[in-house]
């Protein structure tokens, strides 16, 4: 049969030409494939150990490109093939805010090591492999973590913060538990006068916090002193009628803010006398006690604070 095929061909010029171009194009692709090219490969970097509640945006494999130099047949099988891929642990990455990133120097032994031993690594395109968590953002109330206290004869009035709000993104689960987020421990004491500074946002990890510094404005107003009167309550006395004298009421002077000062009246107050204390003070003194007062005000003085009910009950 391969005697009859040659003699066909033998008649026929355009098999002949064929035949030998086949052949030529076979003998050039030898050639050109055993010479040295460079070319880019996509390894296959797979993250393994993810932390529960974290997933990277392109899953858990990324593709970094890597410039080879070997022979054309090499690189082919590298081309045609199935993609290397690396392994790396997550706590490898170093985290900020939602981007993980990991120096492309610890992925090179790895790298060096999957390819072929005739295989040259001519470049690597990045210095850095960056990779980024799956984050929903929400914005958020900014809330005081401290202590803001006025000196003696001042009182806060108020507290603000610009912005109120701030933009926060976080993995989906921790952004769904979260209603608010927190300064940075401040510690402000003995305020005479109104005062502004910064104070950073607290931003836990694969959370990032926009913007990550807020202005904190604390009002103070001095207080006033003012004085009411107070009915004395008297409790726990007996039911039968007592010859002795109570107090009716009894002067309160105490410090509030030029804000409360028309709105704090002797309701605000609650004053008792306890029977039990009479009976102990045997006709002596006995204590007037203040049981409540508004918090709106404070250093509160009772005058007088005892009183001398004798001993006829």
């Amino acid at each position: 049969m391969a005697k009859d095929f040659f003699e066909r061909l033998k008649g026929n010029k355009l098999f002949t030409f064929l035949f030998f171009l086949l052949v030529s194009c076979c003998l050039w692709l030898l050639q050109v494939l055993n010479e040295d090219y460079e070319t880019d490969i996509p390894f296959s970097v797979s993250v393994l150990n993810m932390p529960e509640g974290i997933e990277l945006v392109d899953g858990d494999e990324v593709e970094i490109p890597v410039r080879l130099s070997d022979r054309g047949t090499v690189l082919a099988r590298y081309k045609l093939g199935k993609s290397h891929s690396i392994n790396v642990d997550f706590s490898e990455f170093k985290q900020r805010g939602g981007t993980l990133s990991l120096p492309i120097s610890h992925l090179k032994k790895q790298i060096i090591e999957a390819v072929e031993a005739t295989t040259s690594v001519v470049q690597y395109h990045d210095d850095t492999l960056y990779v980024q968590v799956v984050q929903n953002r929400k914005l958020l109330p900014v809330v005081l973590n401290g202590k803001i206290d006025a000196a003696e004869h001042y009182e806060i009035t108020g507290v603000t913060f610009d912005p109120v709000d701030v933009m926060v993104s976080a993995t989906p689960e921790k952004l769904d538990e979260m209603e608010s987020v927190a300064t940075e421990y401040v510690v402000k004491k003995y305020l005479k006068n109104d005062r502004s500074f910064q104070v950073n946002v607290v931003a836990d990890a694969f959370m990032t916090v926009e913007p990550s510094v807020v202005n904190v404005n604390v009002s103070v107003s001095p207080l006033k002193v003012k004085k009411v009167y107070v009915p004395v309550t008297p409790v726990n006395f007996p039911k039968s009628p007592y010859t002795v004298s109570l107090p009716s009421e009894v002067e309160l002077s105490f410090e509030v803010s030029d804000t409360n000062y028309e709105i704090i009246g002797p309701s605000d107050f609650a004053v008792h006398i306890d029977y039990k204390d009479v009976i102990s003070a045997n006709g002596g003194y006995v204590p007037l006690k203040l049981v409540y007062s508004s918090p709106l005000v404070r250093n509160v003085v009772l005058k007088p604070s005892k009183v001398v009910v004798g001993n006829q009950l």
